[in-house]
This record gives C-alpha cells, sequence and structure tokens, in this order.
C-alpha cells in the first residue's frame, strides 16, 4: 500500500468511534446482542489497513474505539452520589481516568494486532480474536482489574448461547464474539476461499447455539435439571432504603422495619434462607448489642437463617490496619445466634479503598470520598443444612476467579448482596446484575442476588432467570433454587482458556519480532 492508499486519518476515527459506539447497544439495558456480532468489523477493517507509521498509528484506532465505548458504558460513574461525592463535575475526573485506563488496553490490542497481522503469515480471523482475549485477560488482572464491559458478557441474556462457558468461562464466549466479526469481515472482503470461509462463520455462529440448545433440552424445564440434587428455597429482599437515610441514625429503626416487614411476608412462603442486601444493617452489629437483637429477632420470628450485609471491624488491635472498616456478610441462625461473617475481598478501587495505599504512604493521605475499607483475607463457605453456600459481595459478581475461587472451596449455591442504589436510573444496576448471570453458567450454581433498590434475581444453574425485580421498588422473591456439587470443567480448572489465548498471542507477537522488515517471511498483505 502506498502513501495514496492510506486509510484518511478522518475515516479511520470516524470508523473506530463507530466501532465503539456500536458496540454499546450489545449491553444493557439495550441489549441488542446481534450488535455483538458486527461491531467490531469497522475497528477490525481499521486495524487490517494501518501499514506504516509505527506503534502510535497501530495504537490509535483501538484506543479511540475504546474510548467511545467505555465512556458510553460508564457514564454512570460520574452520577456517583454520597455525602462525599455527589458532583458529576467532580466524578467525571476518575470516570476520564478509568475510561483512559481501559481505552488503553483497546489501543494495545489494535497495535500489537496490526503489527502481528502485518508480518506474519498467520490469518486475521486468528490473529484478532485470539489478541482479543489476551488483553481482556489481562485487563482483568491485578488490584485495578476490570472486567466491566467484557465482550462475552453481551450475550449474557441469551442463555441457549452461553452455555459452553461452563468450559471455558465468559472469555471464550468473548472470542466466539470476536471471532465472528472477523470471520464476517472476512467473507464480505475475499477475493479467494469465500465459499469455505462463509462455511466455518456458519459453523462459528451456529455450533455454541446448538450446544447450548441442548444442554438446555437437557437439563430440561424444571426447577432442579439434570444431576441438581437436593434445593433450597431462597428469599431476597429488596427494601429499597434510599441512599439519603440509609446512613442517617434518625430512620435507622425505620430502616430494620422494613426488612424486617418483607422478611416475614416473604416467610409465608417458607423459605430456607433469607437474604438482605448488601450493608442492609446499617450498623456494626457486632458490636452494637441493641442493634444486634434486631436481626435475630427477624430471625427467630420468620424461622429462617437470615443473610445480611452489614459493616464489620478489622479484629485484633495489634494488626496493621485495626480499626478499619470491613464490608461483611453475616449469617444469623434461626436461633438468631451469628454463625459466621465473610468481609468482602475485592474492593472497588478509589471507591473503596485506595489501590497500593499500603506500599506507597503518600497515596493514604489522598481522598476520593471513598468508603476506606480493608480487604478480607478468607474465602468463607457457610454451612447450611440444605447447601453450603458462598456470598460475593457487590463488584466481587464481575470477577470469575472469585466465583470460581468459592466453587471449588466448595460452595454449592453462589449469594450476590449488592447496593446499587447511588447510580440513579442508569444503565449500571442492569450491567452489574447481567454479569452476576454469568458465574452462575460458568459454574453450573444457582444465584440468588438480593439488590438494596433493584435489580434482584434468582438464577438457576444455566443462567435461566426464575424471578426478577424492576428497580427502585419494595419487593422480595422467593424460588426454590437447585444445590449443586459438581463441577464444571471451568471450576475445576480456572482460566487455561483466556491464559491459553495469552500464551498463543504472545507467541504470535514473537514471530512477529522475528521477521526482519522485507524479509519474504512475512509477505506484504493484499489490500482487502
Amino acid at each position: 500500500m502506498t502513501a495514496r492508499d492510506e486509510m484518511p486519518r478522518s475515516r479511520e476515527l470516524l470508523l473506530a468511534i463507530v466501532s465503539g459506539a456500536c458496540l454499546v447497544l450489545a449491553f444493557p439495558p439495550i441489549d441488542l446482542l446481534p450488535a455483538a456480532f458486527v461491531a467490531l468489523i469497522p475497528l477490525f477493517h481499521v486495524i487490517r489497513n494501518v501499514r506504516s507509521g509505527g506503534f502510535w498509528s497501530g495504537f490509535r484506532p483501538g484506543f479511540v474505539a475504546g474510548i467511545t465505548f467505555f465512556l458510553l458504558l460508564l457514564y454512570w460513574l460520574a452520577l456517583l452520589s454520597s455525602d462525599q461525592m455527589d458532583n458529576p463535575v467532580v466524578m467525571s475526573g476518575p470516570l476520564f481516568l478509568l475510561v483512559l485506563l481501559q481505552s488503553a488496553y483497546w489501543g494495545l490490542f489494535s497495535a500489537v494486532a496490526s503489527f502481528v497481522g502485518h508480518r506474519t503469515r498467520i490469518p486475521w480471523f486468528v490473529v484478532l480474536p485470539v489478541l482479543w482475549v489476551a488483553f481482556e485477560q489481562l485487563r482483568s488482572l491485578g488490584v485495578i482489574g476490570f472486567t466491566w464491559g467484557a465482550l462475552g458478557y453481551a450475550a449474557v441474556n441469551v442463555p441457549r448461547a452461553i452455555q459452553f462457558a461452563s468450559v471455558t468461562g465468559v472469555f471464550g464466549v468473548s472470542l466466539w464474539l470476536a471471532l465472528s466479526n472477523a470471520l464476517i469481515l472476512e467473507v464480505t472482503s475475499a477475493r479467494r476461499r469465500r465459499g469455505a470461509l462463509a462455511l466455518a462463520l456458519a459453523v462459528v455462529l451456529l455450533l455454541p447455539v446448538l450446544h447450548g440448545t441442548l444442554v438446555l433440552w437437557g437439563a430440561g424445564s424444571g426447577q432442579g435439571g439434570k444431576g441438581a440434587g437436593q434445593s433450597m428455597r431462597v428469599a431476597v429482599i429488596q427494601p429499597n432504603i434510599s441512599g439519603e437515610t440509609k446512613w442517617d441514625a434518625r430512620y435507622k429503626s425505620e430502616s430494620f422495619e422494613t426488612l424486617g416487614r418483607l422478611s416475614l411476608e416473604a416467610a409465608d412462603r417458607k423459605p430456607d434462607l433469607i437474604v438482605w442486601p448488601e450493608t442492609a444493617a446499617p450498623s456494626y452489629l457486632l458490636y452494637v448489642p441493641d442493634d444486634l437483637g434486631l436481626g435475630p429477632a427477624v430471625a427467630r420470628q420468620a424461622d429462617t437463617p437470615i443473610l445480611t450485609g452489614c459493616p464489620n471491624l478489622v479484629p485484633g488491635s495489634a494488626k496493621e490496619g485495626a480499626g478499619r472498616p470491613l464490608n461483611s456478610a453475616l449469617l444469623i441462625g434461626v436461633d438468631g445466634i451469628p454463625r459466621a461473617a465473610y468481609s468482602k475481598t475485592k474492593l472497588v478501587p478509589f471507591g473503596e479503598a485506595i489501590p497500593f495505599e499500603t506500599v506507597i504512604p503518600f497515596l493514604k493521605q489522598v481522598d476520593f470520598g471513598e468508603a476506606d475499607f480493608w480487604p478480607g483475607s478468607e474465602h468463607v463457605v457457610f454451612e447450611h443444612p440444605d447447601g453450603a453456600f458462598s456470598v460475593l459481595i457487590c463488584y466481587e459478581s464481575t470477577f470469575p476467579r472469585l466465583a470460581r475461587q468459592f466453587v471449588a472451596g466448595g460452595a454449592e449455591l453462589l449469594v450476590n448482596i449488592t447496593n446499587d442504589v447511588w447510580y440513579g436510573r442508569s444503565s449500571m444496576p442492569f450491567q452489574h446484575a447481567s454479569m452476576a448471570i454469568m458465574r452462575a453458567v460458568e459454574n453450573r450454581r444457582s444465584l440468588a442476588r438480593s439488590a438494596n433498590s433493584g435489580v434482584s434475581m434468582l438464577v438457576d444453574p444455566y443462567g435461566r432467570v426464575m424471578g426478577r425485580t424492576a428497580i427502585f421498588e419494595e419487593g422480595f422473591l422467593v424460588e426454590r433454587l437447585p444445590v449443586r456439587s459438581d463441577m464444571t470443567i471451568y471450576a475445576r480448572y480456572g482460566d487455561v482458556f483466556p491464559w491459553g489465548a495469552a500464551l498463543v498471542g504472545g507467541l504470535m507477537l514473537v514471530l512477529g519480532l522475528s521477521v526482519r522488515v522485507g524479509s519474504h517471511a512475512g509477505p506484504p498483505r493484499r489490500r482487502n
């Protein structure tokens, strides 16, 4: 391609923006799944046609597409309302920092894919999806790891399309969608082998859906499904307590009254477990005797164990960080006695804690209005006569590895408690809820989700929603959920698939680096 043949910069950027904007349509609240099969085509087309200009030329289209996508997907972060941060102008700073960071991964994907695709003989429909998954995996790692917006989540509300996630995890679904985009581009631009490419595309599109249809057919329409074993009747409570009154001491008794009233109404349907949302009890229950008596009183009256979110404290004054709060889940037995507690291990960066503040002292002075929680240290499996369960608190439901660790540790049911009231009637509650569904499919575990203001859900092990609430409505759900102990391939072996993609991607990059410029080993690509 000569200088005259280079794609104009304006067209390149326009196509990148179109990709990012179209992909958002595939995510809640719009949930237009077909968009996920075509949204990346403009970006992939640009990557295939970037042939000169160095690293930045390859980085730029992915970075621009990422900025478009993440700004539209995460706009709600600027709507965060709290006593410390309730100004959209102030909150736009963290929003833009997060968008820039996440978009940088898209830019690196774009730069590496362009480099590998033009320096090697590896087909584009291999290079693009493999590297896409590799960078999604990298984006999920570390203290500031973030899986929001992973491509695979676009398909979560179509259960028959995602059953193979029990083998690959969510990033396998990402590969499926990225590969579909790449093959559609190949079919529409190919001058040779178009029939073979079209056949490959048809197989790629249909095989997961056929597999999922067979899996769901085998599971049947019953509550339990094949191999489900015993079950547990679970009630999830949605009290819809406003953020303005939740932590106001004057309204504490009113909050407990709402939780108690809804729990007793749900108790008429004989649940085996009642679940209250994250920080439902607006008090350090274990340290305030008068408040501690309120939750147990409800449990005794309902004759049902209650799992409630509540703040806790780091035990032991001699330990570093003693006295700092924990974001916890507390199980109260039918006798009103607290049984066990789990404290959130994966805190929201800059929302619940400042990353790296224990190793970089000056960060302790930074104040973003964060809750300043201390991370928990144990992955707790709660015992229950009808089955063991573990709790994913809020943001933790977005991390496949954490849910898998609980299941590997013996959890037969997953519970997610959250409080998304701070983001109002934005798309955030719907995005957050949809991601939790994937944890059920990956591990073949039922999921009970209690959200203060919604979306609360009860989900079977195949990702089928058995009950769902609207947002900002008071209410409860009660359903019998399968309790399972069998292990999926993903639950047993973890992220073998995305790490395999990362390894293959790394080998492709090494191969590209080993090719001398101008060498016949790396033939020039034909124009498409």
